[in-house]
Formats: structure tokens, C-alpha cells, sequence
């Protein structure tokens, strides 16, 4: 049952095997010839002894050397061309292999990248597929041609001598009756070797990733104890596994000895009675010898394989994951026609069950308008971006743009008209050009510098050495936070969208540059959508509609007027506004005075209030 889980598990990855049928056949031959003609060779050196060494006929000696170099020629070439080929056709699979599942990975939800260690993640997509490749086309192959060698070696101990090949395998019940026994151990310290290898890659990629933060607070003898402890128990699984490990491969070696014993004895008699020819005792011991030399390789392939059995799991852990829908609709709308109108409509959302992130959440982006999101942290404002691109789907409701359900818009045309920027903005460890150029890679140099020049970062550029082939460093850790921000804002107008979101993207700016480019973004983007995700006043200050989010739904839905001179000062909770705001923008006003038509015409709204249906 086990065995059939483990083909079953294992199928999947034969496709590969198929587009290279005609060169794994090739390999295959060429193995089998290298392997016959190494069989043979012993069998050349019991006629050497038998009939030129004792038999005196010396002139058939050069005979039996010619072919003999002759033989070992052809296997030497034979040998050296299937290496080839098989490096060849191995390294292809392996690398199809790992793209696969690379795509794959980019398909996933995002929520799986949460719950899940990204050093574990990486440690399967390079160990574990190397494993499963590596099975497939070396220890499986390897295996196979150890069994059937095998097999020709005991038919021919058998016909050489019966009785002392009999007696040369009374031992291999036992061997076998070891290994069976120390099976579970070798498969359950498997899995906690894949396991550890993977923790310790994480937690490396995870500490080189935040040295600034580990430096800044002296934590370098804290992370290098942590990485001498994760040492310490990868060291104890590896000398249990080594420990069990030379069991399973002394098995061969005490097969051997018991057979010097029974060679030299009983065959020694043999010889001495006439019954045995040295040649032929000389050829038993060769075959004998590679019998142990191929037992030695089909426990090392056992290893193998109760490794590769755990890669497999693991892999399969992440096929399993059914990815999101990257097809989208067939409905395909010119991103010049694109208006920019985003409706929410009873949406319900959880990243965890029973977790109820969005319960009903409705509201309107108007089109052409430059709208902000605000709430508290923690409350669902940045996944509410992921569901407008369509990265993430919710559980019920429907999203629109321009009144068509996103799910039935084509993924391309959506993720083209929509350009977001994070707070965190990621960079590639590359020059700053090619970060600008990402997702443009045909943007001529004068539109890149344009857009630089839009959003305040041309100049510094500029000013440093390599100008725009600077390399900025892993995930731009050679740039500050606002550099690095307005690179993200430069590289999303670049894009040209229909829809801009900015989430958080100036926290890391001065108020000046800040100004200059919210000036210039009100002007590129004139009659297209804009979507602020921010808490600080300033950076919402001439936005043309406010939605207000706390536990999962609209609190409020309106013009910034409404929003600032709300009754319900829980809304305004999370802002520090009298100190950070410009006083210009609040509307003076006497208490409880209403608001004029012309006040919700200037800021183009109708003043609609979810929280409060007085104002």
C-alpha cells in the first residue's frame, strides 16, 4: 500500500522523463553496453590464467590483450559520451522542474506566503526539486542497472562454481532482515534533516535580510548563538543518521568478509583437489568483489530514495496548493477605454475561517476622482488593494471597474490599468534603471527620465556616480526609505495607469517633496483614478472623497467637509489631527452649523455620510 502511495506520489514528475524519450533511451543503451563490457572482463582474465599463464600458449596471449585495450577503450568512450548526454537531458529536467514549480508558486494566494517560512519555501524549490530530479535520473537508472548487473553476476557465479555461490549468498537473507529493520529510522530522520537544512536556510535568509535592525540593536552574538543552536541539532540528526546510515553500508562489507572466507577456504580445497582452475577461483573472486560493489549501491540508492521520498512530500505540499485564478474573464477592455470606477458590493473577505476580516463591505471609488482610504491599522485597507488587482478573491460580493465584474476581466488588461506602490516599495538587487523599466522593459530612456522628474528622485540620481546604472542592493538597501518611494512612484507612473493606488508611498518623504509631488501626481493623473492609504492629514489633504474603514465596514463615504466636522469623534480617532493638519483645511464653522451646497460642490461630493445620516 505504502509502495503504491509512493508511485502515485511519484507519477506526476514522470512528464518530464517524456520530451526526452529518445535521448534517455540513448543513455540507457549506452549504460547497458558500458556495463557488458565491464562484465566481461573477468572472464578475460580466467582465460589468460587457465589457458596462457598454466596452458603455456603464449601467442594467444596478445589476442586476449588487444581486445582486452580494446574493450576497455569502447567503455571508456561509452562512458564519456553517456555522461555527457545524461548531464545534458538531467540538467534540462531539473530546470523545467524548478520552473514549474517557481510559476506555480507565483500562482499561489497570498495568504500561503503568511503562514509559511520563506527559507522553507526556497529550500524546496533548489534541495528538494534537486532530490526529485536526482531520483528520476540517477538513483532510479543507477538502481536499475545495479539489480539486472546484479543478476548476471550471480548467473555467472553460478555457472563458475553452484555450490560456493550458494554459500556466498546464505548471508544475504540477513542483510536484507537489517536493513528492513532500520528502515522507519533512516525515513523519520529524513524528514527531520529536510526539516532542520530548511529552518537553518530561512532563518539565514531571514537575519541577512534584517542586518541593519540586528546591528542597530547588538543582537550579532544573539543571532550567531540562535545559528550555533540550530547547528547543534542539525549535527545530533546527522550522527543518528550517519550512526544508522554505516549500519545499512556495513551490511556489504561483512557480506564481503564472510565471502573471503568462504572463497579462500572452501574454494582454496577446491583448487587443491583439482575440482576448481585458479582461473576460474581468480574470475569468482572479481564477480564476488563487484557483487559487494553492487549491493554498496543499491543501499545508497535505498538512502536515496527514502530521501527523495520526503522531498517528494514536501513538493507536493506546495502543488497541492490551489493557486488563484491567474486567467481571469474573457472580457477584454482597451486600457484606453478604461474609466477608473471601482464598486465594492457587499464584499466578504477572511484570510482565516471564522476570522470575518470583511463582513459586507460596500462603496464607491468615483472614476477620474482622487480618492482616500483610511482606518485604523490592522484593518484590512492594504488587502482591499490586493482585491481591486485581483491578486486575492473574495469569499462573496463583487468588485467592479466600470461596472463589469473584475473576475470576468482578463488579468493582464486589469493588472495593466492598475499601478500600485507600497509603503514598503521592493527593489531588485540591480541597477535603478532596470527597477524603473520592470515592468516596461520597452520605455525609452526619455520616458524614464520623465517620470524620475514627475516624481522627484531624477536629480538625485543624477547626482550620483553611475547615475541610472547605480546598483541599488538587495531590495534597495543602498537607498532610503523615500528614495526608495518615489523610485516606486516613478516606476508606477512609468506604467501609465488608468488607476493609481498609494498606499502609505510618502510616509518616508519631507513635507516639501511631498508637496512638489503630490502637485505633480494631481497633474499627470488629471481625469484618471487616484487611491490614497494613508494616515498622516497631509497626505490626504485634496483628495475629492474620503471612505472611512473600522471592523469590516463603511463608517463613513463622503467629501473630505463631511469627513473633518463628523459629530462622531471616534472616526477621527486614529488621525493627530489639530497638530498635523493645515488649518486651511478645515472649514471653520460655529457649532452644529450646517454645511453649504457650495462647500460639497467645491470638494465635488454629495456629502454622503455612512456614519451619520444628519450631516
Amino acid at each position: 500500500m505504502k509502495k503504491n502511495a509512493f508511485l502515485k506520489k511519484l507519477l506526476p514528475f514522470a512528464k518530464y522523463l517524456g520530451p526526452h524519450k529518445k535521448v534517455l533511451i540513448i543513455s540507457m543503451i549506452l549504460s547497458f553496453m558500458s556495463t557488458a563490457l565491464g562484465i566481461v572482463q573477468p572472464l578475460f582474465t580466467k582465460v589468460i590464467i587457465d589457458k596462457v599463464l598454466i596452458g603455456h600458449d603464449y601467442q594467444f596471449l596478445f589476442v586476449l590483450l588487444g581486445a582486452l585495450v580494446a574493450l576497455l577503450l569502447i567503455s571508456f568512450l561509452t562512458r564519456v559520451g553517456n555522461n555527457y548526454i545524461y548531464t545534458k537531458y538531467s540538467s534540462r529536467i531539473l530546470f523545467k522542474m524548478r520552473e514549474d514549480l517557481f510559476d506555480h508558486i507565483h500562482r499561489l494566494p497570498l495568504t500561503y506566503f503568511s503562514k509559511k517560512k520563506i527559507g522553507d519555501i526556497y529550500s524546496r524549490i533548489a534541495s528538494d526539486i534537486s532530490n526529485i530530479q536526482a531520483l528520476i535520473t540517477d538513483t532510479i537508472p543507477i538502481c536499475l542497472y545495479d539489480i539486472i548487473t546484479c543478476i548476471i553476476t550471480i548467473a555467472i557465479l553460478l555457472w563458475l562454481n553452484w555450490k560456493m555461490a550458494l554459500l556466498s549468498f546464505l548471508f544475504l537473507p540477513v542483510g536484507m532482515k537489517i536493513l528492513l529493520f532500520i528502515r522507519s529510522g533512516i525515513i523519520k530522520l529524513s524528514e527531520e534533516l529536510a526539516e532542520s537544512n530548511a529552518e537553518i536556510a530561512h532563518f539565514l535568509v531571514e537575519s541577512v535580510g534584517g542586518s541593519t535592525v540586528i546591528r542597530s540593536l547588538g543582537a550579532e552574538k544573539l543571532e550567531c548563538n540562535k545559528l550555533r543552536e540550530k547547528h547543534s541539532r542539525l549535527l545530533k540528526i546527522l550522527l543518528r543518521y550517519q550512526v544508522l546510515g554505516g549500519v545499512s553500508g556495513s551490511i556489504p562489507t561483512l557480506y564481503k568478509v564472510v565471502n573471503t572466507i568462504i572463497l579462500f577456504g572452501y574454494g582454496g580445497v577446491l583448487v587443491m583437489k583439482g575440482l576448481l582452475s585458479i582461473g576460474d577461483l581468480v574470475a569468482f573472486s572479481m564477480y564476488q568483489g563487484r557483487i559487494f560493489g553492487y549491493l554498496q549501491g543499491l543501499m545508497g540508492s535505498y538512502l536515496d530514495i527514502q530521501k527523495s521520498k520526503v522531498s517528494i512530500s514536501r513538493v507536493n505540499e506546495i502543488i497541492e496548493v490551489k493557486p488563484v485564478n491567474q486567467s481571469g474573464g474573457d472580457i477584454f477592455i482597451p486600457v484606453e477605454s478604461i474609466r477608473g470606477e471601482i464598486i465594492f458590493d457587499h464584499v466578504q473577505f477572511d484570510y482565516e475561517e471564522d476570522e470575518g476580516l470583511f463582513a459586507d463591505l460596500s462603496f464607491t471609488i468615483p472614476s477620474g476622482k482622487i480618492t482616500a482610504i483610511v482606518g485604523p491599522s490592522g484593518v484590512g485597507k492594504s488587502t482591499i488593494c490586493f482585491l481591486m488587482m485581483g491578486l486575492i478573491r473574495q469569499n462573496s460580493g463583487v468588485i467592479m471597474l466600470d461596472g463589469i465584474d473584475i473576475t470576468r476581466i482578463e488579468t493582464e488588461c486589469l493588472r495593466n490599468a492598475i499601478a500600485f506602490v507600497p509603503q514598503d516599495v521592493f527593489l531588485f538587487h540591480t541597477t535603478i534603471l532596470e527597477n524603473l523599466m520592470f515592468s516596461t522593459p520597452d520605455a525609452t530612456k526619455s520616458e524614464v527620465v520623465e517620470a524620475c522628474k514627475a516624481a522627484c528622485i531624477h536629480e538625485f540620481i543624477e547626482s550620483l556616480p553611475n547615475k541610472y546604472d547605480t546598483i541599488v542592493g538587495d531590495r534597495g538597501i543602498r537607498l532610503s526609505g523615500g528614495q526608495k518611494q518615489r523610485i516606486g512612484i516613478a516606476r508606477a507612473i512609468l506604467s501609465n495607469p488608468k488607476i493609481l493606488i498609494l498606499d502609505e508611498a510618502t510616509a518616508f518623504l519631507d513635507a516639501s517633496c511631498e508637496r512638489r509631488l503630490k502637485d505633480t501626481i494631481r497633474r499627470m493623473m488629471k481625469g484618471r483614478t487616484v487611491i490614497i492609504i494613508s494616515h498622516r492629514l497631509s497626505a490626504i489633504q485634496d483628495v475629492e472623497k474620503i471612505i472611512s474603514i473600522k471592523e469590516g465596514r463603511v463608517v463613513f463615504e463622503g467629501s473630505p467637509i463631511c469627513f473633518f466636522n463628523n459629530k462622531d469623534h471616534e472616526i477621527l480617532s486614529y488621525f493627530p489631527l489639530k497638530q498635523e493638519c493645515d488649518q486651511s483645511f478645515i472649514i471653520p464653522r460655529r457649532h452644529n452649523s450646517p454645511i453649504t451646497k457650495f462647500e460639497l460642490k467645491a470638494f465635488g461630493s454629495n456629502g454622503n455620510n455612512v456614519g451619520d445620516g444628519k450631516q
